[in-house]
């Protein structure tokens, strides 16, 4: 079933679009969809006509090249996701810019080297969280998500502490280590 054939089904019998259902994707043109073994899988491409350098934020429709990209997403109805994304290079017009050439970014959907969406970034960070690596791992495929207990810890990592700031001071009590016999005060300094 193609996503058109889908989007017409939900359309004419509920006034459902896809978009409602999958509001990341708001910014694509979705070209096909195939369904196989678990797997969604939803062909799209840029609904913008231009791209935006992220250095200068100055906008270029001058398409330097293409390329194909997968992003793993959250799963819909039981199967997993994955969105092969066409995504185009732009040269950046602003001569004083240090960018010759950009990657199309998509609000929502899209981050630089990213392979998740950012929904389903955030439902396995919600389990990395409380799981920390192999129970996040092990709970994972039981909700749809693939994720190893590497990537659920440095999702973990990779979330700003709230709690800390930038260090002003910072002291080290060397007491207990210089009272051990194998450690001299000249092999500490």
């Amino acid at each position: 079933m193609s996503l058109s054939q889908f989007s017409g089904c939900l359309s004419c019998q509920h006034g459902i679009s896809w978009e409602r259902l999958l509001p990341h994707l708001a910014g694509v043109t979705a070209e096909a969809a195939e369904m196989t073994d678990g797997l969604l899988c939803i062909w799209a491409r840029a609904r913008a006509d231009h791209g935006v350098c992220p250095r200068c934020s100055q906008p270029s429709i001058r398409v330097h090249s293409a390329y194909g990209r997968r992003l793993a997403d959250a799963p819909v109805g039981g199967r997993r996701v994955l969105v092969r994304l066409a995504v185009r290079r732009f040269f950046c017009g602003n001569p004083d810019c240090p960018a010759v050439t950009f990657a199309e970014q998509i609000d929502g959907l899209t981050a630089r080297r990213a392979r998740r969406t950012p929904p389903l970034a955030r439902m396995l960070t919600a389990v990395a969280l409380a799981l920390a690596g192999r129970a996040g791992a092990r709970l994972a495929p039981g909700l749809d998500l693939a994720a190893g207990r590497s990537s659920m810890l440095r999702l973990v990592m990779a979330l700003p502490d709230p709690q800390a700031g930038t260090v002003k001071v910072l002291g080290v009590d060397l007491s207990g280590v210089l009272s051990h016999p194998s450690v001299t005060s000249a092999s500490v300094a």
